[in-house]
Formats: C-alpha cells, structure tokens, sequence
C-alpha cells in the first residue's frame, strides 16, 4: 500500500512554501493563499486557461456595457502618462513597436498610435476584439501569447490588469519578456493587496470564512492574484526582468457607485457614498490599489 505525497502549496511569486491558508469564504467555497515571505495573496484553485478563455469570451454588447461602466477620464488620462513616461525610455522615432496584452476595446492603442507608436495587442474575447476594430480601427490578434510567434519583436509590452486575470502568471510574464528586444520595457499594472484587503481578510478570519464582502469582491475569478510591491520584484526579476521602478497608485477605473455595488451596497447608499469617495479620489487620498511597475529585459 502506497501513500500519495501532497505537495505543499507553493508562492507563484516568490516560490516560498511558508503559506497561511485561510479558511474558506462560505459564499463562494474559495480558499485564498497568502505567502508569509512576499505577501502574495493567491486562490488556492484556478481555473484551466481554456475555460477562462471560454468564460471571458463574451460579446461585443456586453463588453460596450462593461466600458460605459468604467471611468474614461481617469483611465484615458493614466494612459496618457503612461505613454509619454515609455516614449522617455524608448525614445522617438516612427518605429517604435509597442504590444498590449488584453487589449480590450483598444483605446489605448489608439492613443499609443496617436502617439508615434506602432500598435499591436491581442485579447481572448471576441467582444474585445469586434469593439477595437469599430471604436477604434484596431486590429487585435485572437488568442494568448503562448500562441504569438513574435519573439523579440517589440520595443514595450504592456498589460492594463491582466496579470491578476490569468491562472499562470509566470507563464504570462515569460512569454511577455519573449516578445520583448533586448533592452525593451514591459509595463503592467495589477491590482495591490492594499490596507482595504488587510481589514477585509481580518474580518475574514475571525468570522471563519462568514464575513467576506471585500474578500469575495478582490479576490475571485477576475482578480486571482494581489501582489505587493515585494512580490512583484520577487517575481520579475526571478523570471530573468531588470526593475525599474515599482509604484503603489490611487487608481479605480470602475465608477465608483458600481464598485460599491460590487461590494454588495445597496445601489441609494452606494449613490450617497461615491461622492465623498469620488473627491478623495481626486486628492489622491484613497487606498492605493493597483502597482505601476515598469521593467526591462536585459541587452
């Protein structure tokens, strides 16, 4: 008679196997991992990347509806920054190759076109892809990187929350350094495991998995990863990236009345609630809930 050896749960970000397991959320059966050595907070379980791909793989309606939600001036205006900090580090010139990974409806594209770059992206929902083609002119390539054969072809990489949506990181920033030239820049942003994550998971814990509003809403199938500023330089430079910089942001591209509703706030409260918010967010004086990082592959 054999015994199974169970392998103990392993940090996608730091490889450590000092991991706290929390109990699971009683709404959804999840159980989330948090790395005691990089702070990475995980699912403990993910998804096949083909059925997400088929779970993400939505319509062209729905994914309008989805950007109607969203914040335009804050996420044009963060593109904008952006884009003029890469155009810093790659310099000028008409032929400057820049890829996003998760395109969406292409609007960023658009304005990298506007400003110099040659866009090109992908995405793996058809909704996207229609969307970018009739918005904005763009052409996205369907599928995920690990089928793109443009190995070393572009100057910047970038991604806009994708990281947290896919089940392998590693495999996502791997292929993102492979289409990279030697000395090309990679920029990502990815939601932050923030102070508002801190006090939700403690109120987690005591309740043994009852009390999971911002548990549920930050760590689920659409974000199944937080990283902190550790794990992601723990991560890049594992996977063979040079650091530029690593910044914690105020940065919430959902209007925030939806984001509330999200959290389970009834929609009058939720309207009540956004204002104040809405003017700490102009202060810059909310939780900081996404990391800039901007990173390079070696010459």
């Amino acid at each position: 008679m054999t015994t199974e050896v169970v392998a103990p749960p392993r940090c996608q970000a730091c490889l450590s196997t000092d991991i706290q397991v929390h109990p699971a959320s009683r709404r959804t059966g999840l159980v989330i991992h948090e790395c005691r050595g990089c702070g990475l907070h995980a699912l403990a379980e993910r998804p096949e990347l083909d059925d997400l791909v088929e779970l993400l793989d939505v319509d062209r309606d729905w994914f309008a509806g989805w950007v109607e939600r969203t914040r335009g001036d804050v996420i044009d205006s963060s593109h904008a920054q952006v884009l003029d900090r890469l155009a810093t580090m790659v310099g000028t010139g008409d032929d400057r190759s820049l890829f996003d990974v998760g395109a969406g409806e292409g609007g960023f594209l658009a304005m990298a076109r506007d400003k110099g770059f040659r866009p090109a992206g992908n995405d793996v929902a058809t909704g996207a892809i229609d969307l970018a083609r009739e918005r904005n002119g763009i052409e996205l390539f369907m599928g995920d990187l690990s089928t793109l054969g443009d190995i070393g072809q572009y100057d910047v990489v970038t991604m806009w929350c994708v990281l947290a949506h896919v089940p392998d990181g590693n495999r996502l920033l791997s292929d993102a350094l492979e289409l990279l030239k030697p000395g090309g820049v990679l920029y990502l942003q990815t939601p932050r495991w923030s102070a508002m994550d801190t006090a939700g998971m403690a109120a987690h814990d005591v309740t043994k998995g009852r009390s999971t509003r911002i548990t549920d809403r930050r760590l689920a199938l659409h974000h199944m990863a937080l990283h902190t500023p550790t794990s992601m330089r723990t991560n890049l430079e594992r996977l063979g990236y040079e650091i530029v910089s690593i910044e914690p942001k105020v940065r919430y591209s959902l209007n925030t009345a939806d984001y509330l509703g999200s959290l389970g706030v009834g929609q009058k409260a939720a309207e009540r609630l956004a204002k104040p918010i809405d003017k700490l967010l102009e202060r810059d004086l909310f939780f900081r809930n996404v990391i800039d990082v901007y990173a390079r592959r070696p010459h």
